[in-house]
């Protein structure tokens, strides 16, 4: 069987089944002034169900935090008329034969590229950073941080109760989950921080495990994840393939089904001395 013919095979996992392979990956479009999404946002996703994508991911949609996002135009999965914009949404790619799921986003201390635009109030990650060494905002507590998993795993229901395939939750590019992971944005010296990324996983787990309490089983969790950020494109959480395991393991142990796994260059190895290679010719046109 060739490649072609599997990524036209029907795929299933836990309670959501798909026509095929092919998945649309997140992309912020800051089309959501007011954080609702409407007509113009069911119309755009059904779209693309009717070009056959067999799962669609949504535009990072934020949970309900102050400062959980850092582009006015990011939309809300939160509050009465945002969540009746995306039931909509869902019922569009429904009816197209679609399958969905929201991704479900925190942008913890990280200023945005696209925009100079800031919060109303002052915005938090693990120990106020934006990235190492640039301080931006509050560090969490402890009650910010099980008000914050408390948020992650509500919206998780909601997506469900509203009709939604799966949820994606965003770990990676340096945002909230993934400062947690790194630790250069990770200098916490109590449960949720530590020497090594086993222990400054805690946060992610406990969240996983919340949202999984509040899904139930079968249904879908997918986690991106990232060596690199955009505030470090060299950066990286595990430098062996042990370390990967200690880091991911533990979150597959309490619940997530899917790992998407972010990388800027998909024709080098992650860990080119065991690989044995030196990395595959890149496709034409400049690294980026």
């Amino acid at each position: 069987m060739t490649s072609t013919e599997v990524l036209f095979r029907p795929f299933r996992i836990g309670s959501m089944e798909l026509a095929n392979r092919i998945v649309m990956a997140p992309m912020t479009r800051s089309f959501a002034p007011t954080g609702i999404p409407g007509p113009a946002h069911a119309a755009y996703y059904r779209r693309r169900a009717e070009g056959g994508a067999g799962l669609i991911l949504s535009e990072g949609t934020v949970i309900d935090r102050p400062a959980s996002r850092n582009d006015p135009g990011i939309p809300f999965f939160y509050g009465e008329q945002p969540l009746a914009g995306w039931k909509g949404v869902i019922e569009a790619v429904h009816k197209a034969g679609g399958r969905m799921g929201p991704q479900l986003w925190h942008t913890g201390g990280v200023k945005s590229f696209l925009t100079d635009w800031v919060p109303d109030v002052e915005v938090e990650s693990p120990s106020a950073l934006d990235a190492p060494g640039l301080a931006r905002g509050k560090a969490m507590n402890d009650a910010d941080i099980a008000e914050t998993i408390a948020a992650f795993a509500k919206a998780a229901a909601d997506a469900k109760r509203l009709g939604f395939d799966t949820i994606e939750l965003h770990g990676a590019h340096g945002y909230l989950i993934d400062q947690f992971f790194w630790s250069g944005t990770n200098l916490r010296s109590d449960r949720y921080g530590g020497a090594t990324i086993r222990e400054r996983s805690r946060f992610a787990a406990e969240l996983v495990a919340a949202v999984r309490a509040s899904v139930g089983p079968g249904f879908p969790i997918i986690l991106r994840i990232s060596q690199w950020k955009p505030q470090d494109y060299g950066a990286r959480i595990a430098e062996t393939p042990d370390l990967m395991a200690d880091w991911l393991q533990p979150l597959v142990d309490v619940g997530v089904d899917v790992l998407h796994c972010s990388q800027r260059r998909f024709w080098e190895p992650e860990f080119p001395e065991i690989d044995g290679v030196e990395g595959l010719t890149s496709p034409a046109g400049p690294k980026n």
